[in-house]
């Protein structure tokens, strides 16, 4: 069995979202791929400029009708039904999608599977995790973001990474200052290749 990189990162808190999009912006750059697909944001297009990587977005139509996700899209940002991603097999060298999956209660492993297929290398996945022996102010947190949402645990992440295919190769586990208990994995970002 191989090993995997685990890198533990801790952010502040005030700024958790601007170093999370850093350190994506830094595995953008040391993966060097042709083209990027970034399924639910828009913010990665200026990186991608920069190094001539073909760069495309997607998202839903209009923001969620509850909790308190964000929504992002441009005037360049592809719509789709939040179900049926409208690509090619092998289209894209990295797929990346950013704490975006625990918005997708329904259609999470639809959505696996067409990542992995239209993926011709790497997938990137951020995402808040959850255990039930969480702190409840964390399990409220995420009902807050996302009533009906589903908070997955790393374990589940790994099972379901395996079932579709996609190696995980380096684990970038977030810490941020006001994380109840530093012993849990709170949001990371998985970044795994295809099988």
């Amino acid at each position: 069995m191989t090993s995997v990189d685990f890198k533990k990162i801790h952010f502040p808190s005030t700024s958790d979202c601007m170093y999370r999009r850093k350190k994506t912006e830094d595995i953008i750059l040391t993966l060097d791929p042709s083209s990027v697909l970034d399924i639910g944001g828009v913010e990665y297009e200026k990186v991608c400029q920069t190094k001539d990587i073909k760069y495309t977005s997607i998202n839903i139509d209009s923001p969620q009708s509850t909790g308190q996700g964000g929504y992002h899209r441009t005037s360049n940002t592809l719509v789709y039904n939040g179900r049926d991603l409208p690509f090619k097999k092998n289209m894209f060298d990295l797929v990346i999608v950013n704490f975006v999956l625990h918005h997708t209660a329904n259609s999470t492993l639809f959505l696996l599977k067409q990542i992995h297929n239209i993926s011709s290398k790497y997938v990137l996945i951020g995402e808040d995790l959850s255990e039930l022996q969480y702190d409840i102010k964390w399990h409220k947190r995420n009902y807050d973001h996302q009533p009906g949402g589903v908070y997955r645990s790393d374990e589940e992440w790994r099972i379901l990474f395996k079932l579709f295919k996609l190696k995980l190769k380096t684990q970038y586990i977030i810490h941020r200052d006001d994380d109840n208990d530093s012993n849990n994995i709170y949001r990371c970002l998985y970044l795994l290749e295809k099988e």
